[in-house]
């Protein structure tokens, strides 16, 4: 464990605040899940709650079942990373961070983003977008939600520019990203 050299005092209803530059630095927003550890000298540890880390082996499947029938690249992500994908080329994509981009639009829980910003194309993970031609694919995001929070995304994408997406991939992007959601309780 590392010190900080910052102390807290619990209030009388057992609260302790996170100063605000370590929840900065590890990216802890309000709203969000944190599990509670003890260890054995009798600290008490914090951990993001990730729900998607006991389902990687359900997602990667799954993903893949949705790549192989859509004919497209498919990614899931938690609100931090690439939990599975699917498709051509994504060799070591699985665990990368998610893009600047993206988890914007994951942080903004009632999706009022300018509709210009939520249909273009955003990179799934930073330095995706370098080709113009990859650019101009298409993509399907869908939120994927339990008791209402966001907890991550599915994304559905066309492999080349000349292939669109349509009414198909919206219609199973929210399939997945409904079952998805129903399996993570938080």
């Amino acid at each position: 464990m590392k010190a900080t050299g910052i102390v807290r005092r619990i209030d009388d209803l057992g609260r302790v605040v996170i100063p605000k530059e370590i929840r900065k630095t590890l990216k802890v927003k309000e709203g969000m899940p944190l599990e509670i550890y003890t260890d054995k000298e009798g600290g008490i540890v914090l951990r993001k709650f990730m729900p998607f880390s006991e389902m990687s082996v359900l997602s990667e499947e799954f993903a893949q079942c949705v790549a192989h029938q859509t004919d497209k690249i498919v990614f899931i992500t938690d609100r931090e990373k690439v939990i599975a994908a699917a498709g051509d080329g994504l060799k070591g994509i699985v665990g990368k961070e998610i893009s600047h981009s993206l988890e914007r639009i994951l942080d903004d829980r009632d999706e009022s983003l300018p509709l210009a910003e939520r249909s273009r194309f955003i990179p799934v993970v930073e330095g995706m977008d370098g080709a113009d031609e990859v650019k101009k694919v298409e993509q399907v995001r869908q939120m994927i939600r339990s008791n209402g929070q966001i907890i991550g995304s599915i994304i559905i994408q066309s492999k080349d520019p000349k292939y669109k997406v349509g009414e198909f991939e919206k219609k199973v992007a929210m399939v997945a990203a409904e079952f998805l959601g129903k399996q993570i309780t938080i």
